[in-house]
């Protein structure tokens, strides 16, 4: 599964850049359109849309290769879905102010509004009159991929808790680290020597080194431990002696 959700994190990444470029693209030409009308600015909503937008194309940008901070993200991926659904229902939403409602391209929003400063309908006349859909197909873009930019925001958010818990655990991998750490720094009694312990009072325990593979002969005796090669043998306290 690891390279599998690196795949999975970069196809998502490039949904999300493509979601936001297409939908940031659009509602640019439209307050293009709109600002050559002489109209002092655009929908408040179309503004939102827009930031969202730009937003999105950042976000992926900084998150696409992925690395553990890619998936570690996901608590802002879960904020970016929140927010494209946000923009999402101002865009569609029929409840209160009857943008569009299902009649995306026959609704009275559209004709007064996207429709007439999408086809440059002013310079013909005032709002009201037949604008023949036109910019439905870019307003029903609008509305696809921003709903498409926050499922895949959604899908991203669940990757990235599922890689956390499964392989990006951040105590787990300082764990890991530290324990990698110590073994490089190597073991006093492990690899270079044995320990001997002697029986007799006063005699400390004394490493006896390996040399071409050859290790000291009576470790288990009580005489003193007698090595090939290899000095010290034993430290005696000379207090002990006495």
């Amino acid at each position: 599964m690891g390279a599998t959700s690196r795949v999975l994190l970069v196809l998502c990444r490039l949904g999300e850049l493509v979601c936001g470029a297409v939908v940031l693209g659009l509602l640019g030409q439209a307050f293009s359109l709109i600002n050559d009308a002489g109209v002092l600015e655009p929908e408040g909503r179309l503004i939102y849309t827009a930031v969202v937008a730009s937003l999105t194309m950042i976000d992926s940008l900084i998150f696409i290769v992925p690395f553990a901070y890619s998936y570690w993200s996901f608590l802002l991926d879960f904020i970016l879905f929140v927010l494209w659904i946000v923009a999402f229902g101002l865009l569609e939403s029929a409840l209160q102010t009857k943008l569009t409602g299902i009649h995306t391209c026959s609704s009275f929003w559209f004709n007064y509004y996207w429709g007439y400063y999408w086809g440059r309908w002013y310079v013909r006349g005032p709002p009201g009159m037949d604008i023949n859909w036109t910019g439905c197909n870019a307003w029903r873009t609008v509305l696809a991929f921003s709903f498409i930019a926050s499922m895949i925001y959604l899908a991203n958010g669940f990757l990235g808790v599922y890689w956390t818990l499964e392989y990006g655990n951040i105590r787990t991998r300082s764990k890991g680290f530290f324990e990698r750490k110590r073994g490089l720094g190597g073991d006093t009694s492990g690899g270079s020597g044995h320990l001997i312990k002697e029986g007799g009072p006063g005699v400390t325990q004394t490493p006896v080194q390996h040399r071409n593979g050859v290790m000291g002969a009576g470790l288990n005796n009580a005489a003193p431990a007698t090595t090939v090669n290899a000095l010290p043998v034993d430290t005696v306290d000379p207090a002990a002696r006495v």
